[in-house]
């Protein structure tokens, strides 16, 4: 029996006879807006507990190619805003929404701008980011960003993965045969492997767009008496290896190593921290 193929990733598409490279690129996009819509089902699922998106305003912050924007417009969603940094694929997905779902115009906004650029203040129910954390530079700045646009007792809801130091962490970009791999190499030696390997400049890891984040670091951005986490997982998922991971995790020198992802609901209290201000200043 000859082993069952493979479909290619969207990135992984080869040119058509004659196709242009504007023309393969979006084609690439299609394919993948397609892997989201599906991916959107499980990433759901591993946040662990329903989601009310009906008549929420919702900031998507690392929307891509607007797959997910879409679906919690789809789920009743009053407004959606969709942040990228990727002007490509915010231009793709407005095409997209105005092609494919012209009945969702009106809810849902594409943009290729900074959150800290965004104006509002206290006006988001939810801000929801899919596999954007392990890519964001500043996240202390993204998530005081955050923490002013929300409303009081508004909700992040996060997932991401692979984290950096997991096995695959790398998310391919080293091209390296081996699992953790990038993991037990100095960041120098890693840059001269990528430059040869891409025929460009790397420098830093930064420069393909990971930015090393432990689940310590992360558990550490919210610290702060204006969060409260409500939920906080690991390695969800029923991969193959799953459960393993999960229990490997729990020894402290092997948490940022056996880590694979990370999902969290994490709500602004506000509220809470005002009255405990003016507990303080009358007692």
């Amino acid at each position: 029996m000859g082993l069952i193929k493979r479909k290619p990733r969207a990135w992984e598409l080869p040119p058509l006879p004659g196709e242009s490279e504007s023309a393969l690129n979006e084609r690439r996009n299609k394919q993948y807006f397609h892997e989201q819509v599906q991916e959107n089902f499980e990433w759901l699922a591993r946040i662990g507990r329903p989601i009310v998106f009906s008549g929420a305003h919702v900031l998507d912050l690392g929307c891509g190619h607007g797959a997910l924007s879409i679906a919690i417009a789809q789920n009743g969603a009053k407004k959606v805003v969709g942040l990228d940094l990727d002007a490509d694929r915010i231009d793709f997905a407005a095409r997209n929404l105005n092609e494919r779902f012209p009945e969702l115009v009106e809810k849902v906004l594409f943009l290729d701008q900074d959150i800290a650029a965004r104006p509002e203040r206290g006006r988001y129910d939810l801000v929801v980011s899919k596999d954007s954390f392990e890519h964001i530079e500043d996240l202390e700045s993204v998530t005081e960003s955050i923490s002013v646009l929300l409303k009081d007792g508004g909700k992040l809801i996060v997932g991401f993965s692979p984290l950096y130091y997991s096995p695959f962490g790398d998310h391919g970009r080293l091209l390296l045969p081996l699992p953790w791999l990038h993991a037990l190499f100095p960041t120098r030696l890693l840059g001269r492997w990528a430059s040869f390997r891409m025929r460009r400049k790397i420098t830093n890891i930064s420069d393909l767009g990971l930015n090393r984040l432990t689940p310590k670091q992360f558990r550490k951005l919210f610290e702060n008496p204006k969060w409260r986490i409500v939920s906080l997982e690991y390695n969800r998922g029923s991969k193959l290896l799953m459960p393993i991971m999960r229990m490997l995790r729990r020894l402290p020198c092997l948490e940022d190593y056996f880590t694979v992802n990370i999902y969290a609901i994490i709500q602004l209290n506000f509220t809470a921290i005002q009255d405990d201000t003016q507990t303080g200043a009358t007692g």
